[in-house]
């Protein structure tokens, strides 16, 4: 009996995603939480734009628990289906009480990015081929700025009584005008409930591939932080500890290449093959290492810091970005002009200085909020590189040293930056003085 209703539930399977495909040209237009494992698990499945939560499906007789302890960090996945851009805001409510938008409205843990394809290419005009260069099973995000691969990871408060919760993630992708939720049922024990925490003012969102999507106001639009604490004496930070393995780390959002508009290129893809069970897409992962923890002196923005080492658990951030010197500056006028493209990594810059006083010899400084890797420049020689490669220092050419009032200088340069960015670097701080 067992074998023909799982069998009967693969033919109908195969019939949802041939009719979707004749529907949609094999293009679907909705996305769901593939990791922790939904309400419903059926990858033929249809989404829901009504919400709070997809209906739960128990109907094909499989239900994977999703088991946590307080203080276990939760990858929390999705699948493209061929879209990107556009952030997904995640929220928890108790079981009970999730059938209510506001639960979730007044219970938000963090927003993250929905994700796009970064490759060169990849992605265009909001859509992208599945699975869109997104995370496979055994992987995780480790740091927050590489939140473009349709995935994250959430703390478990420490302060919630034992008991069942609903996680959902809310997302209006590309260019679709509404929202998609979807949600998963996880339990939790080893909590402190007599453990309270202040609820936060604001929701702090990252920097994402817009694209087509709606604007961000439209996800914190009657969104409140929950009063959750992510210390197991206080309030914290959600993703103060990212860099920890998560539990379901084998999970693997992607699930399937049968909801791809190239299936054949998908199959190719990273260990897309690997995937034996789309009701429960999993990778075996053998031993996963956690990332290196973060600290105030790694050059990376990855502990709820304010920029790169500065501010939140490191030491408060100047108030003017160094180096700067503007009682002594030579020039009138500071001009940054840049070409970035995001999904390729690829950074053009000009800094142009207007002189206000004789010069005799110059150096220019850069300062950018990240790594980026400077292979060529003009306009000047480069005189140094800090060891994060954030801040480059020019010096002259022997042609263009001397300098009169109302002259113009202009640096140049070609760089990369890592693709797991959010965005293209920013200038934070920049200087030019007499050498």
């Amino acid at each position: 009996k067992q074998w023909y209703q799982r069998r009967v539930g693969v033919i109908i399977y195969k019939m949802k995603l041939f009719l979707l495909a004749v529907l949609f040209g094999a293009s679907f237009a909705h996305t769901w939480m593939s990791c922790p494992w939904s309400f419903d698990v059926d990858p033929g499945r249809p989404a829901d734009t009504t919400g709070p939560c997809e209906t739960e499906n128990v109907w094909h007789g499989v239900k994977y628990p999703n088991e946590y302890k307080a203080g276990d960090r939760m990858k929390v996945g999705w699948t493209s289906n061929n879209h990107a851009g556009g952030w997904v805001r995640i929220a928890l409510a108790p079981y009970g009480q999730h059938k209510s938008h506001k639960a979730f409205d007044d219970n938000v843990m963090k927003i993250s990015c929905y994700g796009h394809d970064q490759r060169p290419g990849g992605t265009v005009y909001g859509d992208c081929k599945h699975p869109c260069n997104a995370r496979p099973g055994c992987e995780y995000q480790a740091y927050e700025e590489d939140n473009a691969r349709f995935d994250t990871t959430v703390k478990i408060p420490h302060n919630l009584a034992d008991g069942d919760y609903v996680l959902q993630i809310k997302s209006a992708m590309s260019s679709h005008p509404h929202f998609y939720y979807s949600c998963a049922k996880i339990s939790v024990t080893g909590g402190n409930p007599s453990l309270t925490c202040p609820q936060d003012k604001l929701i702090v969102a990252p920097k994402c591939l817009k694209g087509t999507a709606v604007e961000l106001k439209e996800y914190t639009k009657n969104s409140k932080p929950g009063k959750f604490c992510y210390n197991k004496d206080g309030p914290g930070y959600i993703d103060a500890d990212m860099y920890r393995v998560p539990k379901n780390v084998q999970c693997d959002p992607r699930i399937t290449c049968a909801v791809s508009i190239d299936g054949k290129g998908c199959k190719n893809q990273d260990r897309m093959k690997d995937i034996t069970n789309d009701w429960k897409p999993e990778q075996v992962c053998g031993e996963v290492k956690p990332a290196p923890a973060p600290t105030c002196e790694d050059g990376v923005k990855n502990q709820g810091e304010e920029r790169i080492d500065c501010g939140g658990p490191c030491a408060a951030c100047p108030v003017t970005m160094p180096p700067t010197t503007p009682a002594d500056r030579v020039y009138s006028k500071f001009d940054f002009q840049k070409i970035a493209y995001p999904s390729e990594g690829y950074l053009n810059g000009n800094a142009i200085v207007h002189v206000r006083h004789k010069v005799n010899g110059w150096n220019l400084t850069l300062f950018f909020d990240r790594k980026v890797e400077i292979s060529q420049y003009w306009g000047g020689k480069l005189l140094s590189v800090n060891e994060f490669k954030t801040v480059y220092v020019f010096k002259n050419n022997s042609w263009n040293g001397r300098l009169g009032p109302g002259s113009k200088v202009t640096v140049g340069f070609e760089g990369k930056f890592d693709l797991g960015a959010v965005d293209s670097p920013n200038l934070m701080g920049k200087d030019f003085v007499q050498s």
